[in-house]
């Protein structure tokens, strides 16, 4: 029977193998158990593939950071900055890792982005987002994971390179701004 603070620990050894390794450091499922001090069968049984561990992982490396401060204008964009830039950088590390992200997950995460940066803006607007806000916010959410799966080939086209975590926020906080009328 699996508990939770062994699948947390699995997914902490995980994250810190991720973190040492290098780039050309294949990350396999015999590894992965190694490091967690398992057996290797058991990353198929606590979550259902390698894949789906190392979803789990990157998600906690990626972390939302949540901001103690009372929720307001400046709190709130803060938010959906920190937000958006983690989301990015989740895709990105799918997309590095070599993880599919199918039609389906990839319309799940466009779906769970938009729907908490709608509830995101309502606090920054002190007002309930109308169809056009939340059209926006569902197209550029789509823009910002579609452009984070596929870095190179962006980079390549516009010239932004969003694996530069400089570049990577410039450009969040350039859409955000869009989004929420500020000026660029």
């Amino acid at each position: 029977m699996h508990t939770k603070n062994k699948i947390d620990e699995i997914i902490q050894k995980t994250v810190e193998l991720l973190s040492a390794a290098d780039n050309d450091t294949k990350i396999t499922t015999r590894r992965i158990a190694e490091n967690a001090g398992i057996n290797p069968a058991m990353v198929n049984y606590y979550f259902g593939s390698k894949d789906n561990l190392l979803k789990e992982a990157v998600s906690a490396m990626e972390g939302y950071h949540h901001t103690d401060a009372p929720p307001g204008k400046d709190t709130s964009r803060k938010a959906m900055f920190d937000y958006l830039v983690n989301i990015c950088g989740t895709s990105m590390q799918y997309t590095k890792l070599g993880l599919s992200n199918d039609t389906a997950a990839f319309t799940k995460d466009v779906l769970r982005t938009s729907s908490k940066l709608i509830e995101l803006k309502e606090l920054h607007d002190g007002v309930t987002p109308d169809k056009k806000d939340a059209d926006s916010i569902f197209k550029m959410v789509c823009f910002l994971m579609t452009v984070s799966s596929d870095p190179e080939g962006f980079a390549e086209y516009s010239g932004v390179d969003v694996r530069s975590k400089n570049q990577l926020r410039l450009f969040v906080s350039n859409q955000l701004d869009i989004l929420l009328g500020d000026t660029l």
